[in-house]
């Protein structure tokens, strides 16, 4: 994506688009990193011969997820990717054993799941000849990019917060927890902040002086920077994609027995405060039902999923989309049958019932944490604003606002890229603070509004059904 700025705007334009798929080896899936430093290097050069000079360049990318690099600076394997197999509750025990589940909690604050980089770790010191022992430097995504295209390693602040391993009191690793697991604290380095200038691009003819800058490296971090909001209202926000990540913005951490007990997580803010937030499952379970309903390498359109979904019955089925066989891949019909036997009702029979209840499970989720922020926080927020690709789902908004009850205020969709870009130019000096970017980020984007409609009581009325389903289920898990 390009972001120009005529001093008052931006303005997106797409450059280039790619794919970006796992590879399956020897029954493990990892990302295929060479073809994604390929397209970002094809899409740089595009960009160069379109617009000239390049004012700087920036990575986000999604968190967890890591590749390990020698001595001689060269990547050690494809990283793996977080919805491998090796990601699994008996790995995640075996760690929460070690360190027990509410120390580690009350360590890093962070949302305990299966793929959190500290338990992918553990899993790689168990393998037999371990890449630990080969390895000077472990770096993100966003930091593997970051040094593919400058040369530097660094490890940047919001995307090390969603590994479970930095201590929230100091800010920096847990030398107690990655003692824990037998990994050395020299494969780190202290984060650096969003804003930071890492180095130069090489190997891009005429963009060897373009400055590449850490941003908010974890790709919900630089969407949240995004949010247009009046920092005098009380607002949250949704965050929308493959995962769907509701919360707020604190400057301290909330750390008690209810929040351990809801598993809700402080990943780092560009700013240095937290994000108080949930990882919901969002689009995952859209984009499962549609590669399913692939035949011969065509997909049908969303727009005609969604227009037999609203022609289905209403909350005829009610899935929980967190119900942790519907996170791995494969097959998402079968597995919601098999779910509505488990919890005794009507299965659905045609896609648009698969369809719709899918999406009311994602939103029936929304309104769960949504309700768990305000006591959390002890505070009713006035206004949720939504953002991400996501929110070109009519039906998913409309849904959002009556299941909430709430005004939603929907937009950027490109909350990542707009968020990026900002990073991008506090680095460089074009804005004082990140504030100065909410508000050009305001002026930048057309927003769309929702209110609630009369729909509003038939999802209060339904979700204590929805409720008792997903503790149903997850009694038999």
């Amino acid at each position: 994506m390009a972001a120009r700025y005529d001093g008052q705007t931006l303005q997106l334009e797409t450059v280039s688009r790619f794919d970006n798929t796992p590879v399956e080896f020897a029954g493990h899936h990892f990302w295929n990193l060479p073809s994604l430093l390929t397209n970002i290097r094809e899409g740089l050069a595009k960009a160069r011969s379109l617009y000239g000079e390049i004012a700087s360049v920036g990575v986000d990318t999604w968190g967890v997820d890591y590749g390990l690099i020698d001595r001689a600076g060269r990547l050690l394997a494809l990283p793996y990717c977080y919805r491998d197999v090796r990601n699994c509750p008996d790995n995640t025990g075996e760690v929460l054993h070690q360190v027990g589940r509410r120390n580690l909690y009350r360590t890093t604050g962070i949302q305990i799941m299966d793929f959190n980089t500290i338990f992918q770790l553990h899993s790689e010191r168990s393998e037999a000849c371990s890449l630990l022992d080969l390895a000077d430097r472990l770096l993100f995504m966003p930091d593997l990019i970051n040094y593919a295209l400058c040369g530097v390693m660094a490890n940047e602040a919001t995307v090390s917060s969603t590994s479970g391993l930095i201590d929230l009191g100091t800010r920096t690793w847990s030398e107690a927890l990655l003692g824990s697991i037998n990994v050395s604290p020299a494969l780190l380095r202290k984060p650096v902040m969003p804003g930071t200038v890492l180095g130069t691009v090489r190997g891009i003819p005429g963009l060897e002086q373009t400055p590449v800058i850490a941003v908010g490296g974890h790709d919900t971090a630089s969407a949240v920077a995004s949010v247009p909001a009046d920092e005098s209202t009380d607002w949250g926000y949704l965050a929308t994609g493959t995962w769907a990540l509701m919360g707020v913005e604190e400057h301290d951490p909330i750390l008690n027995d209810r929040t351990y007990e809801l598993n809700y997580t402080h990943e780092c803010a560009v700013t240095g405060d937290f994000r108080f937030l949930k990882n919901c499952t969002g689009m995952w379970m859209v984009q499962e039902l549609r590669r399913a309903w692939t035949v011969d390498g065509k997909a049908p359109a969303y727009d005609t999923m969604m227009r037999e979904a609203e022609a289905a019955e209403p909350f005829r089925s009610f899935i929980d989309p967190d119900y942790l066989p519907f996170t791995k891949p494969g097959n998402l019909p079968e597995k919601m049958v098999q779910y509505c036997r488990l919890t005794q009702q009507p299965e659905p029979r045609t896609r648009g019932e698969f369809y719709r209840a899918a999406m009311e499970g994602i939103v029936m989720r929304y309104r769960e944490v949504w309700s768990e922020l305000a006591m959390l926080t002890g505070r009713k927020r006035s206004v949720l604003h939504m953002i991400g690709g996501a929110i070109r789902d009519d039906m998913h908004c409309r849904f959002t606002a009556d299941a909430l009850g709430i005004a939603l205020t929907c937009g950027p969709v490109e909350g990542a890229s707009i968020g990026n870009t900002l990073a991008q130019m506090v680095g460089l000096g074009d804005l004082a603070s990140f504030r100065e970017g909410r508000a050009l980020s305001a002026a930048s984007t057309e927003l769309k509004r929702w209110e609630p409609s009369v729909g509003t009581d038939a999802w209060t009325q339904a979700f204590p059904a929805w409720l008792s389903r997903k503790q149903m289920a997850s009694g038999e898990r």
